[in-house]
């Protein structure tokens, strides 16, 4: 038996010590865990429609070789609900549904371990993986899953102009190449590029890996506007519409869609699916996947879960009010805040529930990135210059912030890679971040030396400058306290500021708008090997989501490298400074290199961006955790949150089982 490689980006998360890279090898890797099973156990709700006729035996509707959980405490038992709460946004980011991707982290993140496959090889020079599927692996509604659904996918989907305009997710392009995708047989595909890919495996665990399990071919081809002209001309005309890019969207959808489970006809992967449409839904529940692919290590069928149901809320106060009274089965990261332990402490005998550390990956709570290509020229000029950060950085009053809006949570700190990441640059990490306004002014005055009658600093046109910051007060609603303190020490240092605090939806037309001066968002991917895969938000360059104006150098990378970015069109290309332009180059390098080639393009990376210092940080994020309902059990302890690794999810939700205890 030969056993997978450790894809290592997290060991040592948890541990005092940092973990050192670990390269990605050329080997094979396989479910190890494979049952050794003579029946199958199943709910007793399957079991019932078996006894009727209604379904398949319970093993002939599990793989060959399902996939086996070793849940985190114990063997369960099936029945009851896990209650939740929802904002109303896409059932994508319910980091406490699933998660089912080709591969996956495993519960603690630090590996890359099987999922939908059940063992992967990669070639010697790492520009070829081969991928085994789970033999008679089903989909929810009882059809094969195999690699013609993978192959649909790629070519019907992810590269199809009229559904992707853009093309595919950078995570399946290197260097603008796209993947080339071959079937092998029903249950072997491989994924190739002409150049080596050391950082696929990484890439296709997280969240978005799991678009390539998404697509029943059977299903959603009908949907296919080239295989069924006349059916889908049928369905947009009832529907009113005439974009068929936008009814796609709509109606069947991706990963990054509200659509992606509102159909309860579409076939799943999942651990619970959809019994009618949920949007616009006050309350809607989710039900057991007789078709679901994994086992415990006794040979039951997961989930132990009979359902899933979820509230309509969109109030942070009256999810607290929910947590606190024991309504929902694991609190949500909303309102599972420093601010509110003390009364999550207080509340957890009458509330029945109790608190489970919840780590995170974030590497800050808050991070200003500048649009250093404003169309104002004004703008512009000052954005770009590294005094004019400096200054605004020794003008926040860090220990305070900590103090009062984090209570005593976290350390000052920048964007940059965790200490717990073996791509740690204590420069990058801790320069600028002494709250002192003397030397606040000091760097001020080498940019915005003059003030006007009111004390405020004129620009470099001798015209009164200021700007604003966008917040999205809803996704981390402390962020309104934070800014307000800033903003405060901002304008003591003459400094003109408006923090304007918008809800999500207008938060996303700010972001869009090629006027914007400045945007808050939390930093993210900072610990273990993640900054490998967080190069582009490094840079404030993150793909199709830009969170500051850098629209011409990105035009010039485009030009350079001779691939279509995300640019809007119009945009003159720029050269950008020296260094800039070397992070650009980096970034297209670190994903085509392994082992100690790879670490050392990511340490000039981070090097140089200790000189350039083209964000603003606040604080690393700590004091989290999760109120978790007494009857609920298997929960890992501690948590894990991120976003590349999309915790909670991988802690095995389909192993939680309900026991009054």
């Amino acid at each position: 038996m030969i056993k997978k490689p450790t894809i290592a980006i997290m060991a040592g998360y948890l541990a005092a010590t940092a973990l050192t890279a670990v390269p990605v090898v050329p080997a094979l890797a396989q479910d190890t865990a494979a049952a050794q099973c003579s029946a199958y156990a199943e709910a007793p709700q399957l079991a019932d429609r078996v006894a009727a006729g209604d379904l398949p035996a319970v093993g002939e509707r599990l793989p060959v070789n399902p996939l086996v959980i070793e849940p985190a405490d114990e063997i369960g038992v099936y029945g009851g609900e896990f209650q939740d709460r929802w904002g109303g946004g896409r059932i994508a980011e319910m980091r406490h549904y699933g998660y089912e991707p080709l591969v996956r982290w495993s519960v603690d993140g630090s590996e890359v371990v099987p999922g939908v496959a059940e063992s992967w090889e990669v070639s010697d020079d790492a520009t070829t993986y081969t991928f085994r599927l789970r033999e008679g692996m089903k989909w929810s509604d009882g059809e094969d899953f195999t690699a013609d659904d993978i192959r649909y996918w790629w070519e019907n989907v992810e590269t199809n102009a009229k559904i992707n305009p853009r093309g595919p997710r950078d995570i399946f392009v290197v260097n603008g190449e796209p993947m080339t995708l071959t079937v092998i047989d029903d249950y072997t595909v491989e994924m190739s590029w002409s150049q080596p890919y050391g950082l696929l495996l990484q890439q296709l665990a997280t969240p978005y890996g799991q678009r390539v399990v998404m697509f029943p071919e059977h299903y959603v081809s009908q949907f296919d506007i080239d295989l069924n002209p006349e059916g889908v001309a049928e369905m947009m005309e009832e529907a009113g519409e005439t974009d068929y890019t936008a009814w796609w969207r709509a109606n069947v959808g991706s990963y990054d869609d509200a659509a992606q489970f509102n159909d309860p006809d579409r076939p799943s992967v999942m651990a619970w699916i959809p019994t009618e449409p949920y949007a616009d839904k006050q309350r809607f529940s989710f039900v057991r996947n007789p078709y679901y692919f994994k086992i415990d290590s006794e040979c039951q069928q997961l989930p132990y879960l009979d359902a899933h149901t979820w509230t309509l809320s969109q109030d942070a106060e009256v999810d607290l009010l929910a947590a606190l009274q024991g309504d929902v089965s694991m609190s949500g990261r909303n309102v599972s805040i420093p601010q509110n332990r003390a009364v999550f402490v207080d509340g957890q005998e009458q509330g029945d529930y109790r608190l489970v550390s919840a780590d995170t990956c974030d590497f800050n709570t808050a991070i200003v990135w500048f649009s250093m290509n404003h169309p104002d020229e004004t703008k512009a000029e000052v954005f770009q210059n590294l005094d004019f950060r400096a200054g605004l950085s020794h003008a926040i009053n860090r220990p305070e912030i900590i103090d009062v809006v984090y209570l005593g949570q976290g350390e000052p700190f920048q964007a940059a890679p965790l200490p717990n990441s073996p791509f740690y640059n204590e420069k990058l990490a801790t320069q600028y971040t002494e709250f002192d306004m003397d030397t606040a002014n000091e760097y001020l005055d080498k940019i915005l030396p003059e003030r006007g009658a009111d004390g405020m600093r004129l620009g470099p046109d001798g015209e009164p400058f200021s700007f604003r910051v966008g917040i999205n007060a809803d996704f981390k609603p402390d962020s309104v306290d934070v800014f307000q303190l800033v903003e405060r020490t901002w304008r003591e240092a003459g400094v003109d500021v408006t923090m304007d605090y918008r809800a999500d939806d207008l938060h996303g037309t700010y972001v869009n708008d090629p006027e914007r001066d400045a945007v808050v968002w939390v930093g993210e991917n900072g610990c273990g090997q993640l900054p490998l895969l967080n190069a582009s938000r490094l840079i404030n360059d993150g793909g199709t989501t830009q969170w500051g104006n850098w629209d011409n150098w990105r035009a010039w990378d485009q030009e350079r490298l001779g691939v279509t970015l995300d640019v809007p069109e119009g945009t003159e290309p720029v050269e950008p400074p020296a260094n800039i332009a070397r992070l650009y180059e980096l970034r297209a390098m670190i994903p085509t290199t392994v082992g100690d080639e790879q670490t050392a393009l990511m340490n000039e990376f981070n090097d140089l961006l200790a000189e350039e210092f083209l964000a603003i940080g606040i604080a690393t994020p700590g004091g989290f955790y999760r109120s978790v309902d007494n009857n609920i059990h298997n929960v890992p302890q501690p948590l894990i949150e991120g976003w590349y690794y999309p915790g909670p999810a991988p802690a095995n939700f389909e192993a939680f089982f309900y026991r009054e205890d």
